[in-house]
């Protein structure tokens, strides 16, 4: 019969057998879920980086799509044709030009749609219509123009009474830069005097200026050109000497109707001109009024019922029509 320290010892002998059998049974369960777990995390990764069609697996080293590292030489051919492939720089793989960067690509996509505007229209360049301010606005505003401003003298319109007219007959903007004397020729009295000078000294805060149909009345490239290049020296002065507090407001010049006497004002060249007139007034501060679209008619030219006699100038009818349009096109 066994002693009790035998018994014992069989007890002890027991447990730990016990002991190794579960921790044999726990070691290879839990090696048994480390490797669910690793060969569920290695199919998930390899599904991710894998593409369908692809020759090879994408993986942090292999080289960015060419497409997103390199633009195209030629955009077009790149749209025209989806299934195109382009070369890595390195000639090691090649990827289909899709427009989409790979997962791993940090190269930024290059920009494919130009925001440059490469055919400007003075139409979109103007000042928007906006609520109508009283014509009190005015009263701090002086109007320089040619024969075509003289009419805001000679027939009635609410600008009559609270603008500064400044118009003078048959003058361009070379007769304001180059500082010249001349005659508004209407009941003020002022007679003679010097037109940039007569501006200054107004100390305005707006100026509206309206010149070209005199400068104009001849056709060619280089009467039109001449005249540009003095309408921007004058701006230029004028910024200088009224300061920035001063808005100037470059209008378009009028419309005429077809077969007007003058060989050099026709449709489509005051239009061209009125678009320079435009790109100049933006790249100079000043803002740009599209007058030009509140006298024409279906056609593009000047409205019979606001022509006078020779097709070129304006009659009574117009002058009206033109206070509410730079009512309502205020910057």
């Amino acid at each position: 019969m066994a002693t009790y320290r035998e018994f014992r010892e069989q007890v002890k002998r027991r447990r730990r057998r016990k002991f190794l059998v579960r921790l044999t049974i726990l070691l290879v369960a839990a090696a048994a879920v480390c490797g669910v777990a690793f060969f569920a995390l290695y199919t998930l990764l390899s599904g991710a980086l894998w593409q369908p069609g692809d020759e090879q697996l994408v993986t942090s080293t292999s080289q960015p799509a060419s497409t997103a590292s390199q633009p195209a030489s030629d955009p077009a051919q790149t749209t025209s044709d989806p299934t195109q492939t382009t070369s890595d720089p390195a000639g090691e793989t090649d990827a289909p030009a899709s427009g989409k960067a790979a997962w791993n690509t940090s190269t930024p996509v290059e920009q494919t749609l130009s925001t440059e505007i490469t055919g400007a229209d003075y139409r979109m360049l103007a000042v928007g219509a906006s609520a109508a301010v009283d014509y009190s606005f005015f009263d701090r505003a002086a109007i320089l123009g040619d024969s075509v401003s003289q009419g805001w003298n000679i027939y009635e319109s609410p600008m009559k009474a609270h603008a500064f007219i400044c118009a003078y007959k048959s003058i361009g903007p070379s007769a304001v830069v180059n500082k010249q004397t001349a005659d508004p020729g209407d009941a003020s009295g002022r007679g003679s005097e010097n037109v940039y000078e007569t501006i200054i000294n107004s100390n305005p805060l707006r100026l509206y200026i309206l010149l070209g149909t005199n400068a104009l009345v001849r056709d060619g490239e280089a009467t039109e050109q001449s005249f540009l290049s003095y309408y921007g020296q004058m701006l230029d002065m004028f910024k200088a000497d009224l300061g920035d507090e001063v808005d100037i407001y470059v209008q378009s010049i009028t419309p005429v109707r077809p077969g007007a006497s003058q060989p050099g004002l026709y449709r489509e060249r005051i239009q061209r001109v009125n678009t320079q007139l435009a790109v100049m007034a933006a790249e100079k501060g000043c803002y740009f009024v599209n007058v030009y679209e509140a006298l024409q008619d279906e056609n593009g030219d000047l409205r019979a019922d606001l022509a006078a006699a020779d097709s070129v100038h304006l009659n009574q009818n117009a002058y009206p029509i033109m206070a509410e349009y730079l009512a309502t096109h205020v910057a």
